[in-house]
């Protein structure tokens, strides 16, 4: 077609008798983007697979390319030529070209082709005109995009190059932007950005009018001032503008007066207008402009940031913060409520490192001499360790589900609550028979440590309730007490816990005369209840009247008194032996006694 233009570099080798060797390779060329251009190779005598890459990926086999439109294999393939054309090249054929013979296992040296990309039209912002306010130094920014190499921007006014510019170049891709800022300060020109690059050397212009126009400039007036609470004040807001003025909005501290929509505005001032400005904004079409008044209106202390209560750390720093607005100049003062001690004259009171004792009510005062007085109380809370109320010993029935609960207050709550006992920690959910619930309340927070189907053993466990916050912590040791009497008979039953959970339960009612079982039951019943062994033995002596059974009744007393396990033991062979009881029975009755002392110790 017309004006286009073809590129075709070859480059010739010759290697006498060598296998296949390129006759035409492709070299570094560059073009315009939207040109073709033609990458030569050329293997005579080679007939096997030939490969194009662009930057290392392959782009077909042999002369088939028809994964990229643009692109085609050219030349006579009699020859060994397959010269790769590009038609209409583009920003992604910048890269790297190599020709490879598979067979052969040789390639061509790789080829860089360079794309050069014209600027976009150069843009002026604020284009065709750009308003420039009287006395203000402008600055105009032309942008030239999409370039390759970036484009150079060149500023002229009446077929003059102007100077003074500033260029900066960003490149996101392969194509750069060019931006260029001139400082300007004269009105009634055309100036002309002109972006150039090697795809574009006569430039692409455009051109943009300065104009001098300015905003409206206002004054704002009160009148009179100072004024008293309660009368009326007239604003006044004078404004010149080129061009003219559009309209007038009217507000005070933010917030719009719509009533009002002229030069002027009239009203009745109250302690509001000290602290909230009235302002008046002029708009032309440029823009507009805002101007606001305070009134200096006589009044009484108002609060003006109310002080909050406050909680904090035991030993950290308490902030209160009181702000009050009065005129004339108001003053400040903070006390403890019941002393008269003043603490702060400023709106900030300070306490540092907080003791428990800081701890009470606090007052913030403002006086305006011959106006009037204001004051605010605000608490302070300091936080501490956790503390438990509960009691110590909680009643549950045997065989029935049982709960002991645990009272905590804490300021701040408590971080963590855990029931322990032997070797279990809980503090939430379910563990086997237990299950630990925890309930907020106004007062305070209450864990309850569930058991289910109560056994002896868990009369005999110490739980320990445990809470914790970043203060410290608290624990309360609870004993669980059965509720009601032990049931009576001539069996003597018993069920012992054997290595903290497992219960064993024995009756020494076999083979042995009812009072012997109740002698020995009662025993075991004076090591659980920690009873002096000497009523143990007036006791037995009364029910056994000295027989034999009586005897060995005084010995099963006597041992399960003792707290040495060894002497427990030799004593027991002692007395089984002197009796005429069976080994059988010696045995059963033994281990049953030493297996329950030592659960009972545990």
């Amino acid at each position: 077609s017309a004006g286009a233009t073809v590129i075709t570099l070859f480059c010739v080798s010759w290697f006498p008798g060598a296998g296949p060797v390129f006759t035409q390779q492709p070299t570094d060329l560059v073009v315009v983007a939207g040109q073709p251009v033609t990458l030569p190779c050329s293997i005579p005598g080679y007939h096997g697979m030939v490969l194009w890459l662009r930057d290392g990926m392959a782009l077909g086999v042999n002369r088939d390319v028809s994964g990229y439109p643009r692109y085609d294999i050219v030349g006579d393939h009699s020859k060994g030529e397959y010269h790769l054309l590009i038609q209409r090249t583009e920003m992604q054929d910048d890269a790297f070209f190599e020709c490879q013979a598979i067979q052969a296992a040789i390639r061509s040296r790789p080829a860089r082709l360079t794309v050069l990309v014209p600027p976009d039209d150069p843009v002026i912002v604020g284009s065709p005109v750009v308003s420039l306010r009287a006395g203000d130094h402008l600055n105009l920014t032309c942008h030239a995009d999409n370039a390759k190499p970036a484009a150079s921007i060149i500023w002229i006014r009446n077929g003059l190059v102007l100077s003074g510019a500033m260029y900066s170049k960003v490149s996101p891709l392969k194509t750069a932007k060019t931006r260029s800022n001139l400082g300007f300060t004269r009105s009634g020109q055309q100036i002309t950005c002109r972006a150039s690059n090697k795809a574009a050397p006569n430039g692409k212009d455009t051109t943009v009018t300065v104009d001098i126009q300015h905003l409206p400039l206002v004054n704002l007036t009160v009148d009179p001032q100072p004024v008293l609470e309660g009368n009326l004040v007239r604003f006044h807001c004078a404004a010149k503008a080129n061009p003219p003025v559009i309209y007038y909005r009217w507000a005070k501290g933010g917030h719009p007066i719509p009533e009002v929509t002229g030069d002027s505005y009239e009203v009745v001032v109250d302690h509001s207008f000290f602290t909230e400005s009235v302002s008046c904004e002029v708009t032309n079409a440029l823009g507009n402009t805002n101007i606001s008044r305070n009134v200096d209106v006589y009044f009484g202390p108002r609060m003006a940031a109310e002080p909050q209560s406050l909680q904090v750390d035991l030993g950290s720093d308490a902030i209160f913060n009181c702000a009050w607005t009065g005129n004339p100049s108001l003053t400040i003062v903070w006390m403890k409520r019941g002393s008269g001690v003043v603490l702060s004259n400023k709106n900030t009171l300070t306490l540092k490192a907080v003791k428990q004792e800081d701890a009470g009510k606090y007052l913030c005062r403002a006086v305006v001499p011959r106006v009037g007085a204001g004051e605010k109380e605000v608490s302070l809370t300091v936080n501490g360790p956790p503390t438990i109320s509960s009691t110590q010993t909680q009643q549950a029935l045997y065989g029935e589900k049982g709960q002991i609960k645990c009272f905590i207050r804490s300021t701040p709550p408590p971080d963590r609550i855990a029931w322990s006992w032997k070797e279990t920690v809980l503090e939430s959910g379910t563990s086997g028979r237990y299950t630990v619930e925890t309930v907020s309340t106004e007062e305070g927070v209450i864990s309850t440590l569930t058991m289910s189907n109560i056994v002896p053993a868990d009369f005999q466990t110490i739980y320990n309730c445990t809470a914790w916050n970043s203060f410290g912590s608290d624990t309360e040791i609870i004993r669980l007490k059965e509720q009601g009497e032990a049931p009576s008979g001539g069996v003597a039953t018993l069920y012992l816990p054997i290595y903290h959970s497992v219960p064993l339960y024995f009756s020494v009612s076999i083979y042995l005369s009812l009072e012997l079982s109740l002698c020995i039951s009662l025993g075991l019943l004076c090591l659980y209840l920690d009873i002096c062994p000497s009523i143990s033995v007036s006791v037995f002596l009364s029910l056994s009247s000295l027989s034999l059974s009586g005897y060995l009744s005084i010995y099963s007393c006597l041992c399960i008194s003792l707290s040495q396990y060894i002497y427990i033991y030799m004593s027991l062979f002692l007395c089984f032996t002197l009796s005429s009881l069976s080994l059988s029975i010696y045995l059963y009755i033994s281990v049953a006694i030493f297996y329950a002392l030592v659960s009972v110790s545990i």
